[in-house]
């Protein structure tokens, strides 16, 4: 019996023992910090805004989520050892027709684990879509998607052209041509042009069977990688709404300045105390036109829905001279207009003279010659329209003087070198027969003769 209690007694504090080793618990699983940042390479700038996930490759259900704050930065804490999926989602990534990028990421210790992603640059965007660069071609892109005005939903097959304007030089010295780019759009709306020039503004318009957009002005960045949807609507409804302000730089509402729809004649308002109202538009994406007396011309492109009005406020920036004040004399200017009156009473050729300017109230060039006998407007797919002269060959490209002075414009695109709203008065010599001998280049197709200057006040 006392054998028994000392073999219990020793045998005691082993059980004990195991008991205590038993309630012990086991250490906590290592625990890491993953921090970083999303950048949009493209742009230069950070992405703020971009949804961060990170799934757990061993469990798939295992995702976390971070949000990236405006510097980029994100933070995803209490992560165990193991092998994840990292990425990002934002709407720049939809605006580019991209997929989002995956990074994979293992974690092996609990220290602090820094990854950062980003867009590619433009370089790489650009490369990707048009291929190596072509050194004797423009190597900027214009991309986006086409949708509905009326649906929102993607065009597919839309064709989308850009236009741009370069000087060349060649045998008959310096001449302007308007280069183009055509492209349409895939299955899920996108569309990209390649061959757009750097740092130069770009004429754009799409159109699918009936609906188009307005014609609109771009400018491709430094980068060569412009990225602006385009808005298909109706030209014929007329149902779009478009209201806004007009204001100075300082913030100043601006009363009685026009805004038109670019590109429809005759189809603008005034601004009442600073704001204006425009209705019966065509839908999709147009461009408007502030002007205002003392302040620089604003465009902006806009997209108009079919089913509810859209607005766009206006900046207008200050006049401001940038040459010596230049004098004038006044005999030199009374001579042009004596010597433009003297040729209007022989009867020769057509003559539009200040009032008539004022009463038509152009927005382009071709504006001033619609009713002009001999003339033709070329529209096509250009916003301003070619000046061409009906002859009994067919068309053809006039000489054009400026202030007296012959200019290439071998298009007939008459707003590449002059603004309308500075036109002061025009001829045009339709027949080759009666074209004035300083005004004739023997090109076979008349002349037409815009004189330019402020112009007076209606009588």
């Amino acid at each position: 019996m006392f054998r028994s209690l000392l073999v219990l007694m020793l045998a005691a504090p082993t059980v004990l023992a195991a008991q205590v080793r038993a309630a012990t618990p086991a250490p906590p699983p290592l625990r890491a910090r993953l921090v970083g940042t999303v950048f949009d390479s493209a742009a230069t700038q950070w992405l703020g805004g971009a949804t961060v996930q990170l799934v757990d490759v061993a469990n798939p259900a295992n995702v976390r989520t971070a949000i990236a704050a405006a510097n980029g930065r994100f933070a995803i804490d209490s992560l165990t050892i193991g092998t994840y999926l990292i990425g990002f989602f934002h709407q720049r990534l939809d605006q580019l027709g991209m997929e989002a990028p995956l990074f994979r990421v293992n974690i092996t210790t609990p220290e602090e684990l820094t990854v950062p992603m980003a867009i590619p640059s433009a370089e790489t965007i650009i490369t990707k879509r048009c291929g190596p660069a072509n050194p004797e071609e423009p190597t900027g892109l214009y991309m986006g998607f086409v949708r509905n005005a009326a649906t929102n939903q993607p065009v597919p097959a839309a064709r989308v052209r850009a236009q741009y304007s370069e000087v060349t030089v060649g045998p008959r010295g310096m001449e302007r041509r308007s280069p183009s780019r055509f492209g349409s759009s895939t299955d899920d709306g996108l569309f990209a042009l390649c061959g757009v020039p750097r740092n130069a503004p770009v004429t754009a318009r799409a159109y699918a069977g009936g609906d188009s957009t307005g014609f609109i002005e771009l400018r491709v960045p430094r980068n060569g990688l412009l990225v602006r949807d385009l808005m298909l609507g109706s030209t014929n409804k007329g149902t779009g709404m478009l209201r806004g302000s007009v204001k100075s730089v300082s913030g100043q509402t601006i009363a009685g300045a026009r805004v038109v729809l670019w590109g429809a004649s005759g189809n603008g308002t005034n601004t009442m105390n600073g704001q204006y109202l425009l209705d019966g538009l065509p839908t999709g994406t147009q461009m408007v036109e502030a002007r205002a007396i003392g302040y620089q011309p604003m465009r902006v492109v806009v997209d108009v829905p079919a089913t509810e009005g859209t607005t766009a406020d206006i900046t207008l920036e200050a006049l401001i001279a940038t040459v010596d004040t230049v004098r004038v004399r006044g005999d030199r200017v009374s001579n042009q207009l004596a010597e433009f009156e003297k040729r209007r009473r022989s009867g020769f050729g057509s003559f539009i003279d200040e009032n008539q300017l004022n009463n038509r109230s152009p927005i382009f060039m071709a504006d001033i010659f619609r009713t002009v006998p001999g003339i033709s407007i070329a529209t096509g797919q250009s916003a301003q329209g070619r000046v061409l002269m009906r002859g009994n060959a067919g068309t053809c490209a006039p000489a054009v003087f400026l202030n007296g002075m012959n200019v290439q414009v071998p298009d007939g695109n008459l707003d590449a070198i002059v603004n309308s709203q500075e036109v002061r008065a025009v001829e045009v010599y339709s027949r080759t027969s009666n074209v004035p001998a300083q005004f004739d280049s023997r090109n076979g197709c008349g002349s037409i003769v815009v004189w330019t200057g402020p112009r007076t006040s209606r009588r």
